[in-house]
């Protein structure tokens, strides 16, 4: 008997998906999508518990949906329903991808302050992140 081999997109959490589909679209926001970005991604995910080749497989998949995706509101419908904590803990990550690079450009700002609207973060908590992030990097 032949098996039809699983769709690989439904062995992923919906919220995994989310949330790796806005770390991407913000290391691309600058049209710059370097491997240190993705190493960032991929650090993420493993330190949440995800193993090593489902957070392979993720970031194909979610590469290659992030180029077809262009509304970052159905992105962060799952994340804002995560709690605070770990809504903080995503917009920390983002500034990391984004300031690996050593710039902020407006494109990579906006988006910050439009997710962190979106997954109701406070204006306070993203100051004090970009600082900390800042101040991690350029130490």
């Amino acid at each position: 008997m032949f098996f039809k081999k699983q769709n690989k997109k439904n062995n992923f959490d919906n919220i995994d998906k989310a949330i790796c589909m806005l770390l991407i679209h913000a290391a691309r926001v600058d049209e710059i999508y370097e491997d240190q970005e993705k190493k960032l991604i991929k650090e993420y995910f493993l330190k949440i518990g995800k193993d090593k080749e489902y957070i392979i497989e993720l970031v194909r998949y979610c590469e290659i949906k992030e180029k077809d995706s262009v509304e970052i509101i159905n992105m962060t419908k799952e994340i804002k329903k995560l709690d605070y904590k770990n809504r903080l803990e995503i917009i920390e990550i983002m500034c990391k991808i984004i300031y690996s690079d050593r710039q902020l450009c407006n494109f990579e700002d906006r988006l910050i302050r439009k997710v962190s609207g979106l997954i109701y973060v406070e204006n306070r908590d993203v100051g004090e992140i970009k600082l900390k992030v800042k101040n991690d990097i350029y130490s």
